[in-house]
C-alpha cells in the first residue's frame, strides 16, 4: 500500500526544475482544454505579510510555504475536482478565512498593481511600510512551459465542479466577462524558484523616482482615497487612458519619471516597464521625443528593442485592457522609428562604401551599382515605414 501511494503521488506531481507546472492535457477530462498564451512579463506586489512567501528568490503559495500536504501536486491531478474548484474560487475571491491555497497571483498590468501598493499600505491586516512593499517583474520565458496559466482558463476548467451561486467560479467567470473587472490575472502554483529570472523595486523607490507624476490616481491612492479598494483608481485611470491621445503631450517631467522608474529595475527589464508606465499617462505622447528619451535614458540596444517589440506584439487579453492596448501602440511606433534608424544607418554605410570604391578603378563599378541599388532599397523602406505612420 505504501508503494502504491508513493507511485500515485509521483504521478500527480509535475515538478519541472524550478516550477510546478499545470498539466491538464495529461488527463482525459481536460484533454481539449485550450490554454491561452502567457505574456513575456508578469508582475506581482508582495509585502512581508503577503500570503505565502515571495522575494527575489522564490514565489511560494500559502500551502507550499507551510509545506502542506499535496502542495507539490498539480491542480489538474486532483482526484476531487470539486474541492479544487472551491479552492480556486476562494483564491480568486480573496476569502480571508483560514483555507488551503496553493496558488500565487500575477498580473500583466502594472496599472492594476500600483494602486494595490497603497491598498496594502493602508489595509488593516498589512500596513507594511512603502520600503517593504515591492513590485516584482518576472520573465516567463525563463520558466518551463505551463508554469503560468490565465485565470480565465483555470475558471473554464473547473467552474462546472463549483455549484455555489455566490462567490464561486461561475460568478467569477461572469465578473471577469466585464471589461471593467478584467485585470490580466495569471496564476502559478506551489513553489516557484525565480532567482535570476526577475527584478524588484520598492514602492518607496518608485515614489522617489516620480511615481506620482505619472497619474493623479496614484497620489490619491497614497492619500487613502478609496482605501477600501484599489479597483476604483484603476477604472478611473483607464478612462483617462482611452482619451489620452487627444490631450496635449505629456510634460518632459512625466516622461522622465517613467524612464527613471524603469531604470531602477535594471537590465533588459527597463524598456518593457518604461512602455507600461508611458501607457498609463493621461496625456498625449510625442513619439519622436519618447524615442529620443529611449536612446538617452535607456541606451537600449537593437536586441532590447526587438525583444520588447515582440513582447508587446504578442501580448493579448480576452478583453480589451486600455493600458495594454495603448502600450502596444506606443511600442509599435518606437519599433518603426527604430527600423527607420537601422535603414538610415545602412544607407549611410552603403554610400560611404560606394564613395570609397569610386576612388579606385572602374573594375569596381558593378559592385558600386549593386550597392547603390541596396541604398535605394533602404531609402524606399524608410519611406514606406514613414507612410505607415510614426
Amino acid at each position: 500500500m505504501a508503494l502504491a501511494g508513493l507511485t500515485e503521488t509521483l504521478q500527480n506531481t509535475t515538478l519541472n526544475g524550478s516550477a510546478l507546472v499545470f498539466s491538464p492535457h495529461t488527463h482525459a477530462r481536460w484533454s481539449d482544454l485550450e490554454l491561452q498564451p502567457v505574456p513575456r512579463f508578469l508582475f506581482r506586489i508582495y509585502t512581508p505579510k503577503s500570503d505565502g512567501f515571495t522575494d527575489e528568490h522564490e514565489a511560494s503559495s500559502r500551502d507550499a510555504t507551510s509545506e502542506a500536504h499535496k502542495s507539490n501536486e498539480d491542480v489538474f491531478s486532483a482526484q476531487t475536482p470539486e474541492a479544487i474548484a472551491t479552492r480556486i474560487a476562494d483564491h480568486l475571491w480573496w476569502r480571508k478565512l483560514a483555507r488551503s491555497d496553493n496558488l500565487v497571483s500575477w498580473s500583466s498590468s502594472m496599472l492594476f498593481l500600483v494602486p494595490y501598493i497603497f491598498y496594502r499600505h493602508h489595509e488593516s491586516s498589512d500596513r507594511s511600510s512603502l520600503h517593504d512593499i515591492r513590485l516584482l517583474v518576472i520573465d516567463t520565458e525563463r520558466f518551463p512551459a505551463r508554469t503560468f496559466i490565465r485565470d480565465s482558463d483555470l475558471i473554464s476548467a473547473f467552474k462546472e465542479f463549483d455549484t455555489r451561486e455566490e462567490k464561486g467560479l461561475k460568478s467569477m467567470a461572469h465578473l471577469r466577462s466585464n471589461t471593467d473587472c478584467y485585470f490580466g490575472e495569471y496564476l502559478s502554483q506551489g513553489s516557484l524558484r525565480i532567482s535570476g529570472k526577475c527584478s524588484s523595486v520598492s514602492a518607496q523607490t518608485m515614489i522617489e523616482r516620480g511615481l506620482f507624476d505619472l497619474h493623479f490616481v496614484f497620489g490619491e491612492a497614497y492619500e487613502g482615497t478609496h482605501r477600501d479598494t484599489w479597483v476604483v483608481p484603476v477604472r478611473t485611470a483607464r478612462k483617462t487612458i482611452e482619451t489620452a491621445p487627444k490631450n496635449p503631450p505629456a510634460a518632459l517631467e512625466q516622461l522622465t519619471a517613467a524612464f527613471d522608474i524603469a531604470i531602477a529595475f535594471g537590465g533588459d527589464w527597463r524598456l518593457p516597464i518604461a512602455v507600461q508606465l508611458l501607457a498609463i499617462l493621461p496625456h498625449g505622447l510625442d513619439p519622436c521625443l519618447v524615442y529620443k528619451l529611449v536612446g538617452t535614458h535607456l541606451a537600449s540596444t537593437t536586441h532590447e528593442v526587438d525583444r520588447c517589440a515582440v513582447y508587446w506584439q504578442t501580448l493579448h487579453a480576452p478583453l480589451p485592457m486600455p493600458e495594454l492596448v495603448r502600450g502596444k501602440s506606443i511600442m509599435r511606433k518606437l519599433f518603426i522609428m527604430h527600423l527607420q534608424d537601422v535603414l538610415l544607418q545602412a544607407k549611410s554605410t552603403l554610400i560611404r562604401t560606394i564613395s570609397i570604391l569610386s576612388e579606385y578603378s572602374s573594375e569596381h563599378s558593378t559592385v558600386a551599382d549593386t550597392l547603390q541599388r541596396a541604398a535605394d532599397v533602404s531609402e524606399d523602406g524608410y519611406n514606406q515605414l514613414e507612410a505607415i505612420g510614426c
